[in-house]
């Protein structure tokens, strides 16, 4: 089996953001994450293939991005026979960190012994 190539990764991906924002009009990127279980990197690289095809129009809205399709890229129908099916996603040997156990520090405590005072000592001498 031949191992997918770039195109066709970020090309299905594309697909996949184009027909999310067809259908569910303007998202920000969480929204997109959301509806397209696409990770964020995917999800990115799926616009800057869009976006070099001028195919959509971002807009900041706050600290915000919103993604949208271009005004004649809207509505749009896709034939189902002409549908890019997502290609399936190798799941990662990535493990969840995990945070570090507090632990319960030593407090050191301090013992003030009582020092014999020097006048004291001079004297007992």
């Amino acid at each position: 089996m031949n191992p997918p190539t770039v195109e066709s990764l970020f090309g299905a991906n594309a697909g996949i953001i184009w027909r999310t924002l067809n259908q569910n009009g303007p998202s920000n990127l969480s929204s997109l994450v959301k509806s397209t279980s696409l990770s964020r990197e995917e999800i990115f690289g799926a616009l800057g293939w869009l976006g070099r095809e001028d195919k959509i129009v971002v807009e900041q809205k706050g600290h915000a991005m919103v993604f949208s399709l271009r005004d004649e890229e809207v509505r749009l129908v896709v034939p189902e026979e002409t549908a890019v099916e997502p290609a399936l996603k190798p799941k990662s040997n990535r493990r969840k960190s995990k945070q570090p156990k507090k632990t319960k520090k030593n407090r050191k405590v301090r013992v003030q012994v009582k020092q014999p005072d020097r006048m004291e000592e001079f004297l007992l001498h």
